[in-house]
């Protein structure tokens, strides 16, 4: 059945964060989202694409595994959220999002936004405590023999959760 224009429908599971109506955020939320803000364009990649072998020249793989790694970094803030704000992460999280695709109406920053989605749904269910599915994900973009493969998810790995650790301590 279609709504009236100009009348409120149930809310759609297809309804995207873009298109969802503004929720009011408390003070403390509003702060979450600004830190992490902050974060997320302070951050600097170069010891994950080290790790990942990626080089200054290597332009095309670079671009590409930034944008896995912006995308990554978006879901360890959505975990991060889940502990400190369980009740409100998803709202917040949606928040976030919506607020910048408005920002950033770019290809890559769509792109960003749906690898974010993605990591987010490989953190879901294994939460804080393992991140191996994700750092075979980032390795899987390169071939590797099989000891080099498991020294850099290992690495990756430990890194993750580091950088985890600091979304999370600079979440309020």
């Amino acid at each position: 059945m279609r709504h009236m224009e100009g009348t409120p429908g149930p809310a759609s599971e297809t309804t995207s964060p873009e298109t969802a109506s503004p929720a009011v955020l408390s003070d403390t939320m509003r702060q979450a989202l600004d830190n992490f803000m902050a974060l997320y364009e302070d951050a600097d990649f170069t010891v994950e694409l080290a790790y990942l072998g990626v080089g200054r020249l290597q332009f095309l793989r670079r671009r590409q595994m930034l944008l896995e790694l912006r995308g990554l970094y978006m879901a360890l803030w959505r975990l991060a959220l889940a502990k400190s704000f369980p009740q409100d992460a998803d709202l917040m999280f949606d928040t976030f999002l919506r607020e910048f695709a408005a920002k950033n109406r770019d290809r890559a920053s769509a792109r960003v936004l749906t690898r974010g989605r993605e990591y987010w749904g490989m953190l879901e269910p294994m939460g804080d405590g393992d991140f191996s599915d994700v750092a075979r994900h980032l390795t899987s973009f390169f071939s590797r023999t099989e000891m080099g493969a498991k020294s850099v998810n290992l690495k990756l790995v430990l890194h993750i959760r580091k950088l985890y650790k600091h979304i999370f301590d600079r979440l309020i």
